[in-house]
């Protein structure tokens, strides 16, 4: 299947590793021009070389709101039009609801929910004059179902499924809003959370069984599918929060 963004501009929020720059690299070599915005420019600095000028970094930590506002002036003043919006950046955090405090409960809230209506509310504007416009925000399988002691970060992912629909609503049939929802997925943020364990391996064994593919994901495998929704080939869909986890939390366990 051709999937071409030849002549679009795509925004990538957490586009320095992962999912976000797995995406953002194969919106590059499908033709798009793309905006990634991260903490650490040093991350892409090879890709910044190689897709000169297609690829540009903006430096903005999402969490910290004002700086999502001074990022769009910029991008603003530059580009007049942007096709693809994708809410990729976030941050996994535990405890659940008497052990989370409210700085991890705000720190968590601020990252992975209003940052994306901050994104997407300065974004709208600059879709106006584009054809096929498309925002894409990644939750979390955990959004569906959830594992213990995630209370903040499920709250946040599964509240993204209200907003999609929200925007999707709201802005129709210009703007199709839709989210990629992951179970686990092999990115620095998993090898991140994986290092509060002794037992590694028995972890990781642990995530591959609960998913019925028996394996955790690669980015690639997120990627795919974020382009693809992100492409005209994905025309009619809308609204809706797709599941690619590997079918986890499909299985009722025992005999």
């Amino acid at each position: 299947m051709n999937i071409s963004f030849k002549n679009k501009t795509i925004i990538v929020t957490g586009g320095t590793s992962g999912i976000g720059k797995v995406s953002a690299m194969q919106f590059l070599e499908s033709g798009g021009q793309v905006i990634v915005l991260g903490r650490t420019q040093s991350k892409i600095k090879q890709e910044l070389k190689t897709f000169s000028p297609r690829l540009s970094f903006y430096k903005c930590d999402i969490s910290r709101h004002e700086e999502i506002k001074n990022v769009f002036k910029l991008i603003k003043a530059k580009h007049s039009v942007i096709d693809v919006l994708v809410n990729n950046a976030g941050i996994q955090t535990y405890g659940n609801v008497v052990d989370t405090n409210e700085a991890l409960w705000d720190r968590t809230m601020d990252t992975n929910l209003k940052s994306i209506y901050l994104c997407t509310k300065h974004t709208i504007p600059l879709m106006e004059n584009s054809v096929h416009p498309v925002i894409i925000n990644v939750g979390s399988a955990q959004g569906f179902v959830s594992q213990k002691n995630v209370a903040a970060y499920a709250t946040s992912k599964e509240a993204l499924h209200g907003l999609t629909r929200s925007i999707a609503i709201n802005f129709a049939p210009k703007i199709r809003c839709l989210a990629i929802c992951p179970g686990a997925v092999y990115t620095p943020m998993l090898e991140e959370d994986l290092k509060g364990f002794d037992d590694k391996e028995s972890i990781i064994e642990e995530t591959k069984n609960i998913h019925l593919l028996q394996r955790i994901a690669a980015p690639e495998e997120v990627a795919n599918f974020i382009t693809f929704f992100a492409s005209e080939k994905a025309s009619f869909a809308t609204g809706h929060a797709y599941r690619v986890d590997g079918g986890i939390g499909l299985k009722i366990q025992g005999t």
